[in-house]
């Protein structure tokens, strides 16, 4: 996630109760490649719905990113018993969208973009970056 949606996921963060924000941030801290997103509640319901990030609000489309070209990356609760993706119908348009975000960020002269996975923004730890 950029740093732009780590700073909405951590706006959603600090105005949730102070026990789910608890709850949260633990998660957070405790998140293992491939674990549930630390913002997912007991009933696999997001906690934080309204600051979530791109790859949720993408009606479940895997994203990729040009410089994991071998990833696509979606919520797990999304796809699921699927068997196979077309991933040509999935990366090309987004190969579109990096292309035009990167000369934008050029553009504006906004230098390295802080991507940090889901927990790592929840956690608060730069150490949990992603690139």
């Amino acid at each position: 996630m950029s740093e732009l949606e780590g700073a909405l996921l951590r706006e959603g963060l600090a105005a949730a109760e102070a026990t789910t924000r608890a709850e949260i941030v633990a998660r957070a801290h405790n998140y293992a490649p491939g674990a549930a997103c630390p913002a997912l509640g007991s009933e696999e319901t997001c906690l934080l719905y309204t600051h979530r990030p791109r790859i949720c609000r993408k009606y479940g489309i895997p994203l990729w990113h040009p410089e994991r070209p071998h990833e696509l990356k979606t919520c797990r609760l999304n796809f699921r018993g699927v068997a196979d993706l077309d991933a040509d119908l999935i990366v090309e348009p987004q190969a579109g969208w990096a292309a035009d975000w990167i000369a934008l960020r050029e553009e504006l002269a906004l230098g390295p973009q802080d991507n940090r996975t889901i927990a790592s923004w929840l956690a608060g730890d730069s150490d949990m970056s992603e690139g």
